[in-house]
């Protein structure tokens, strides 16, 4: 897409499909799972919010998960999901998820799951240059090299980038930008094509951590509720510094 000065910018889509609060668990009964066996008095401790997307017919499931959604009132759903929320952001289960529960122009944080590659050499995952083609090499072209001194710390030092499995992992990709919405279809356009994961990937997506990217504006708390609209939201939201692709690109005045 393009901005209003002309900057061409790639973008990612995201589609909100069949979104649901399944459940929420308050402060005082979630317990986090961590290393630690002892337990830590977290200050400000935050809620857990469970949401499911993509409902799925119940006979494929067993008893006990179905149990799950027995409270919420909703169909079984194939992915579920945690999300850390603040008490006062408590959503009744059962409530329905849209894209428009972000604004355009609002800066997120995005979690999925890289692309897995397998087992591969340093040359692809960590991008090594390799041996020379020639001048001697022998059978040594794509290999690492060295990987560690001798003497007295003559060993492989934790943290050495050799051969592995690659991908398959979670990361996060914070302050993207929201450029567009479709709110007919729930679809998000963010700014940049770098999402963690293959097409037709899940993602997490949530308000971003970094503190220069949070907005200004008050968000849709603790949820966009469309039966609280006098009219209905526009098909698609563009942010202020897009050009929306069906607006004239020149303009032309009529001299008299």
């Amino acid at each position: 897409m393009w901005m209003n000065d002309g900057t061409k910018v790639l973008s990612t889509l995201l589609q909100v499909v069949d979104n649901h609060v399944i459940r929420y668990i308050p402060p005082e009964e979630y317990e986090p799972p961590r290393k630690p066996t002892k337990r830590i008095k977290y200050e400000n401790r935050l809620g857990c919010l469970l949401v499911g997307a993509e409902s799925e017919d119940p006979q494929v499931f067993t008893k006990e998960y179905c149990g799950l959604f027995s409270n919420s009132g909703v169909m079984p759903k194939k992915i579920l999901g945690r999300f850390l929320i603040s008490p006062e952001a408590y959503v009744q289960p059962g409530t329905p998820l849209y894209a428009t529960h972000f604004k355009v122009g609002q800066h997120v944080d995005i979690r999925g799951k890289t692309v897995d590659h397998g087992f591969q050499g340093v040359m692809k995952r960590w991008g090594f240059k390799g041996m020379p083609a020639s001048h001697g090499v022998t059978k040594t072209h794509r290999r690492p090299g060295n990987i560690g001194g001798g003497g007295e710390k003559g060993r492989v030092w934790p943290g050495t980038k050799m051969p592995g499995h690659m991908g398959n992992r979670f990361r996060i990709l914070k302050g993207l930008k929201i450029l567009r919405i479709n709110t007919k279809y729930n679809v998000l356009w963010v700014k940049g094509p770098a999402v963690a994961g293959e097409t037709n990937n899940i993602c997490y997506i949530y308000d971003t951590f970094l503190p220069l990217k949070k907005t200004n504006e008050a968000p849709c708390f603790p949820t966009f509720y469309p039966e609280d609209l006098e009219e209905p939201l526009p098909d698609e939201l563009y942010s202020d510094e897009l050009h929306p692709f069906s607006a004239p690109t020149i303009t032309f005045q009529d001299p008299k």
